[in-house]
């Protein structure tokens, strides 16, 4: 179980209470994981440090009390010099040691210890319940922004797929495509220039909208789909209405995937 930074303070002013009170029970020896630790991270780096812990925790004799102390009194030390690497990894293993404790397996914590761990542990699952609650909370309305922005899905917009053009000129260069996307949304756009699709909303059986930050327009079909069919719009600088003079072209994909952000 890994306790957050925040928690590993808190519960460090509780058990320094707790600690006040029980001075009895220390021994009168000098801690050994704090001093060994701080010498293996300065000379050898973090890694050998945990390698080196984790050989310590198997020592039977170690006094817990004062080992916690020692270790969270070198946790501040290197928070205060700015070695925050070094901070966290020695949080993790007064973690690792208050667990050890909590579950009895020293069998040398101080009356209180195993209350006061409990009701950190408990309090560090109870932020966590809650972070997760709110974040699928958020998660959630943002979720339901997004629908009530896009309208609904539909799969009958086939039909309007084509490249439409003005009606009375053989020229197609500043033609307007239509496709559909892959979950079942209309989506439009220049054939000419550098222009980004425009993802439509859809406003009735044949009628659609688009609005973003620049622009926003709507354009109505006016027929069934297929060759023939027109685009009323109303896109400034182009021709209104708009054929629909052929089909996308061969290399084109059967639906178009939304951009992933």
């Amino acid at each position: 179980m890994k306790f957050s930074m925040r928690n590993i303070f808190l519960t460090f002013v509780t058990l320094l209470s707790i600690y006040a009170a029980s001075t009895a029970l220390a021994k009168a020896q000098a801690p050994v994981i704090a001093p060994e630790i701080e010498q293996v991270i300065n000379a050898e780096g973090i890694d050998a440090a945990n390698a080196r812990f984790a050989e310590l925790m198997q020592t039977g004799s170690l006094d817990y009390t004062l080992e916690s102390q020692a270790l969270m009194a070198l946790m501040s030390s290197y928070m205060q010099s700015g070695n925050n690497e070094a901070a966290s990894a020695v949080g993790e293993m007064y973690a690792q040691l208050m667990q050890q404790m909590l579950t009895g397996a020293s069998g040398n914590y101080p009356p209180g210890m195993a209350e006061a761990m409990r009701d950190a542990q408990k309090a560090e699952e109870a932020q966590k319940a809650a972070d997760q609650a709110a974040a699928g909370a958020q998660q959630q309305m943002q979720q339901k922004q997004v629908a009530q922005s896009r309208g609904k899905s539909r799969d009958d917009l086939d039909r309007f797929k084509g490249l439409y053009s003005d009606p009375d000129s053989d020229d197609t260069a500043r033609s307007i495509f239509v496709t559909v996307s892959c979950d079942g949304y209309l989506v439009t756009g220049a054939m000419w220039g550098d222009v980004s699709p425009w993802w439509m909303r859809s406003a009735g059986d044949r009628e659609f909208t688009y609005s973003d930050s620049w622009t926003n327009f709507s354009m109505e079909f006016i027929g069934d789909g297929g060759p023939g069919t027109r685009m009323k719009h109303d896109i400034e600088g182009i021709v209104s209405p708009l054929e629909n003079k052929g089909p996308l072209p061969d290399d084109w994909a059967a639906c178009m995937e939304r951009p992933k952000r």
